[in-house]
């Protein structure tokens, strides 16, 4: 079972430089997509999930990311990417 409590925390989306260490995210337009995104993530060693919701000007928007504790040993800084809202 995937610990799902950070869904309930305001937190607004990673910019999208690594600065904050999350590497990869997705974003959804219910707490229900992002919680069962969750247990299709695999992580490897010093990865964890993070996340949480925010809105933008079409409404109320979760998000559910891979943060590594060392960008260095993740890999290609210029991979770090995020993918669109789903439903």
């Amino acid at each position: 079972m995937v610990d799902e409590d950070f869904l309930a925390h305001e937190l607004a989306l990673p910019e999208g430089h690594g600065k904050d260490h999350v590497v990869q995210w997705h974003v959804f337009r219910s707490r229900e997509a992002a919680a069962a995104f969750m247990p299709h993530v695999k992580l490897a060693e010093g990865q964890q999930l993070v996340g949480g919701y925010t809105r933008d000007s079409v409404g109320p928007l979760w998000w559910v990311g891979v943060q590594v504790d060392d960008l260095d040993r993740w890999g290609n800084r210029t991979a770090v990417n995020k993918h669109g809202a789903s439903a």
